[in-house]
Formats: structure tokens, C-alpha cells, sequence
């Protein structure tokens, strides 16, 4: 056996650019990419992974065909996608409204979240800003804001 080398040329064949060949005895990928085929293949729901049709026609059906059914199928997914963020959308704490019924202890430990936020925000733009300009300005800087000038 041994190592071969391949000829490099143009596949003329559209049904023979469905496989994949791979250096380094890595596997030889045929057919369909969906994940539910090859779960419902391994769990044994589909006997075979071609039929009596894909015999017929070579290697299965064209490129155009499967692209199709793949756009449609990726446009189903994105727009059933989209309703569920709707349906889902996430708000942070600091989004949400404030309760008329919290008392003042809890009034004063929201208060102290907030305002570790905005100290976090802060310290992340200045840190942003630090990385993104020469040293020496940021020295500059540091001083205006202890104010050592």
C-alpha cells in the first residue's frame, strides 16, 4: 500500500463532487450533512442510507436539488428561530422594573448593584480606551485623572 500521489484535476462529473476525499486515511464523507439523517441512520429508523431511486440515477440527485431543499429547510430553521427570540427575548436585571413593594433595604442593595455596574462599565471602556492608544498618552491620562498635572 503505501502513500500514492494524486492526480489534481477537474472533477467533470457533478455527482462525484459530493465526496470528499482527505489525505491521511481520514474518512470519505458522502451525502447528506444533516445531523438528523445521520442520528435516524444510527438509531436504525432508516434501513439504508440510499435507495432505489439514488441507485438509479448514479451517486443521488443533483447539486441544485439538495442547495434548494437546503435553503428552504435553513429558511424554516432561521424564521422559527426568530419567533422563539421573540417569544423569549432576554432582559437584563437593570431592564426590568423596579417593584413599587421593595423595602428600603432592598431599595439600597439595588442601588449598590447599580452602581457596581456602572463602575464595571466604566473601568471595561477605560480599559477598551487604554489598549487602544500609545503609552505615553496613556500615562498622560492616568495623571489627568489622579490629577498629578
Amino acid at each position: 500500500m503505501g502513500r500514492h500521489k494524486i492526480d489534481i484535476r477537474k472533477i467533470n462529473n457533478k455527482n462525484y463532487l459530493k465526496a470528499t476525499f482527505s489525505k491521511r486515511r481520514k474518512a470519505l464523507s458522502l451525502g447528506n450533512p444533516s445531523a438528523e439523517a445521520v442520528l435516524d441512520r444510527f438509531l436504525g429508523e432508516q434501513a439504508s442510507c440510499t435507495s432505489d431511486d439514488d441507485e438509479e440515477e448514479g451517486l443521488g440527485s443533483t447539486p441544485e436539488d439538495s442547495d434548494h431543499e437546503d435553503l428552504e429547510a435553513s429558511q424554516e430553521e432561521s424564521s422559527e428561530i426568530e419567533d422563539v427570540m421573540d417569544e423569549d427575548r432576554v432582559n437584563f436585571w437593570w431592564d426590568e422594573p423596579i417593584d413599587d413593594e421593595l423595602g428600603i433595604y432592598e431599595l439600597q442593595k439595588y442601588k449598590g448593584l447599580l452602581e457596581a455596574l456602572k463602575e464595571n462599565v466604566a473601568n471595561w471602556f477605560y480599559y477598551l480606551r487604554r489598549r487602544s492608544m500609545p503609552y505615553f498618552f496613556w500615562l498622560l491620562l492616568e495623571a489627568i485623572r489622579l490629577s498629578l498635572i
